[in-house]
């Protein structure tokens, strides 16, 4: 039972990756120096599936970061404190997408990417999937 549930848990959290990546597949880091590449580098680029595959990993990562800075950063009343926070959660998601062996500017250049092509924003939904349903 307990792994049925486990089970339930990831797939529902795939779920609610994947529909945040439909939504809007929005850069990782909002620190300057982090943005996305040139619009002329990104658009109509095409990554490799490697690349993806490394995408698909820090996704999931981010998600992760994202949800326990929302528990973190729930009740904070002080906006110094809440900055602080921020900054440390923008650290651990830099840090998060170069272990998964990506620069933050090819990182930021896919998720904006998928903004204006569905095939790829359906390619990286997949690889999410599946990598969650494992």
């Amino acid at each position: 039972m307990e792994k049925t549930i486990l089970k339930s848990r990831k797939v529902l959290f795939a779920g609610a990756l994947i529909a945040s990546l439909a939504l809007a597949a929005t850069p990782a880091m909002a620190q300057p120096g982090y943005g996305a590449a040139p619009a002329q580098q990104a658009a109509g680029q095409d990554f490799d599936a490697q690349t993806l595959e490394q995408f698909a990993d820090a996704a999931i990562a981010l998600s992760e970061i994202q949800e326990e800075f929302a528990e973190q950063l729930h009740g904070v009343q002080d906006q110094e404190e809440a900055m602080a926070i921020q900054e440390r959660v923008n650290e651990k998601m830099v840090q998060s997408v170069q272990e998964q062996g990506l620069e933050v500017q090819t990182y930021n250049a896919i998720a904006n990417q998928m903004n204006t092509d569905p095939q790829l924003q359906a390619k990286v939904q997949q690889l999410i999937a599946e990598k969650m349903a494992n």
